[in-house]
């Protein structure tokens, strides 16, 4: 063998032993302790390890990835930091009030969809956009400054005018008398004949007032008895007291 060349026998000896010696020395290094927290290391390692195998988590790495490349993973880590940190400012206080305003709301969700609301919604809209709702409010508000106004004793006064009208009516509605004159009054020839009696006494009075005063006398009567008129209107009253007569009579 030439002296630049090494015994490959040699080489492999010292390698051995210093194999032998690291060993040795790391078997003298590892306690007991130490020994058993490797072997529970190694052993939860290993269950992880079979864990992850069987939950499928190698089917979700590609989706985690493209959340690590597209930022989303870190904006879902810090919506998490954002809801804990809104758990943990959450009092007891705090969340009894949140409870029970959302136990409110639903409560007053399911009455006004037992009221039966939702139907009048579409009239509710069609009063909104013809102004009807506001003038809805405006009478509202003034009837509420009318009871505001009315006094005890001006809620008295009109309690027993009231009352006095509705006596009235019941013994108007009582009176056959006056239901048959309410029932001549509703008669268009009735209506029109009383009309013409009141246009006719108004300008018979806006006549006699614009003539001179009668100078009176025999010949003045004589002079009223010979108008056509006068004798009309006499016959009229004539016909009229037959008529009259005729009725009492039946």
């Amino acid at each position: 063998m030439s002296q630049g060349q090494t015994d490959p026998a040699a080489a492999n000896a010292v390698v051995t032993g210093e194999l032998e010696r690291l060993f040795a020395g790391a078997r003298d290094a590892l306690t007991d302790d130490t020994v058993a927290r490797l072997s529970a290391t190694v052993g939860n390692g290993l269950d992880a390890l079979d864990r992850a195998n069987r939950s499928g988590v190698w089917d979700a790495l590609p989706t985690v990835s493209a959340l690590v490349q597209s930022g989303d993973l870190q904006r879902v880590a810090d919506l998490a930091r954002l809801i804990g940190a809104a758990e943990d400012s959450l009092s007891d206080d705090i969340v009894g009030r949140l409870s029970g305003a959302a136990a409110g709301g639903l409560d007053l969700l399911d009455r006004i969809n037992r009221s039966g609301i939702m139907q009048a919604l579409p009239t509710i809209t069609r009063m909104v956009e013809s102004g009807d709702l506001d003038r809805l409010a405006g009478l509202a508000r003034l009837v509420g400054s009318m009871e505001d106004s009315l006094s005890d004793d001006i809620v008295n006064r009109l309690a027993l005018v009231a009352t006095q009208l509705a006596a009235l009516v019941d013994k108007l509605a009582r009176n056959e008398g006056f239901l048959r004159l309410i029932d001549v009054l509703g008669r268009e020839e009735v209506q029109d004949g009383l009309i013409d009696l009141a246009e006719a006494a108004c300008a018979a009075k806006a006549t006699v007032a614009r003539e001179p005063a009668p100078s009176g006398g025999l010949f003045g009567l004589l002079h009223v008895a010979g108008n056509p008129d006068t004798l009309r209107a006499l016959r009229f009253v004539a016909l009229t007291s037959a008529n009259l007569h005729k009725g009492n009579q039946g």
